[in-house]
């Protein structure tokens, strides 16, 4: 009688030993171009460049799969709920009249982001991902919205990389057209209400950041872009709900729709965030200091974690595959941005009347 050998456990710590070291450097690559420049080109993009080439370069070891398999896909999604603490529910009652510009832009931008994209022969998931990162917050968007469309690594990537690039110049481009065009005259020469176009139409956080800063706003810009922050969790849900149902109609079998735990969970957490800030002088008397806490998570634990998760999705991305979708990707891309500058620039024009000039 033959012996039954069992098959030793494949270790995932190779793996995630790589991707952590590519995440440090990516991080020391934000901190160093940010500080030279002023520019701020996020971790998770460094990481997808940094292990992309690699992967393309070199035959990475069978041992380090599994790891960055982990990384990738489950460690991902758990860190996705995680970033929900960092977002406050109570947002929604302090923003204001912007309220509706945000919700407006982020509903009209996913779906033209959708339709658009069908046009130019993109898939769904593709054109999702690169709809949701234009309409909510950039790279974040797109990491919490890959799993739930079960897109490809490379679609991951050409999205990453399209918000990235069309974020970058959108930073330099709002300032530059209140300042020195019509645009501004247009507005009122109102700074708040050029907050809450830069709030609505900005995709990255930091480009919000930046952009508002330029003029001293960028406060009452990042108010406006926290709704869209926290819309995070519904729009993986809806766009779950919309890929999936398409899939079903064509293939005309009965796809069972399900709701991504991981995106639930997001908004669990955004309550419990809620209720860590509106009690955080109470909590801090107890001797934990919550909003220290959430700082560091949002400047510095995160921004390496999700290096890390990019280090694993980059490096399942093959180039040739890249090459294939990459020109009709930018081109919606960059119409997808346009659409978005447009309109919520309008949008912003509308409100501005009730608008005050000292306060948003």
């Amino acid at each position: 009688m033959q012996a039954v050998v069992k098959k030793k456990p494949t270790a995932w710590w190779p793996g995630i030993i790589y991707c952590s070291s590519i995440a440090a450097i990516s991080l020391f690559s934000w901190l160093l171009i940010k500080q030279t420049y002023q520019i701020s080109i996020s971790t998770l993009m460094w990481s997808f460049i940094y292990s992309t080439v690699l992967t393309n370069f070199i035959n990475l070891p069978e041992s380090l799969l599994p790891g960055i398999n982990f990384c990738s896909k489950s460690f991902l999604k758990g860190l996705i709920a995680c970033l929900g603490l960092t977002t406050n529910v109570l947002i929604w009652l302090t923003v204001g009249p912007g309220i509706m510009n945000a919700l407006i832009v982020i509903f009209a931008v996913f779906f033209g982001s959708i339709w658009i994209g069908r046009r130019f022969g993109l898939s769904d998931a593709l054109s999702a991902l690169i709809g949701v990162g234009t309409c909510i917050c950039g790279a974040s968007a797109i990491a919490a919205a890959a799993p739930a469309l079960n897109a490809k690594e490379e679609e991951m990537g050409l999205a990453l990389a399209c918000i990235t690039l069309f974020s970058l110049a959108a930073m330099f481009l709002y300032p530059f057209l209140f300042t020195n065009t019509i645009v501004g005259d247009w507005l009122g020469q109102n700074l708040n209400v050029f907050a809450i176009w830069v709030g609505t139409g900005i995709h990255e956080t930091a480009g919000v950041t930046a952009a508002g800063g330029a003029l001293g706003v960028a406060e009452e810009a990042l108010c406006i872009k926290s709704i869209r922050i926290f819309m995070i969790g519904p729009m993986v849900l809806l766009a779950t709900y919309i890929t999936g149902k398409r899939t079903k109609e064509e293939s005309g079998q009965n796809h069972k729709l399900s709701l991504p735990a991981y995106a639930v969970a997001f908004i669990i957490f955004s309550f419990i965030g809620a209720f860590l800030d509106s009690y955080a002088p109470q909590i801090a008397a107890s001797g934990f200091n919550w909003l220290s806490v959430k700082a560091t998570l949002k400047d510095s634990i995160f921004k390496f974690l999700f290096a890390l998760c990019f280090a694993g999705v980059g490096s399942k991305v093959k180039f040739r595959t890249i090459s294939k979708l990459g020109a009709k990707s930018f081109a919606v891309g960059a119409m997808i941005a346009v659409f978005t500058g447009i309109l919520s620039l309008v949008l912003a024009l509308a409100i501005s009347p009730i608008i005050p000039k000292n306060a948003l």
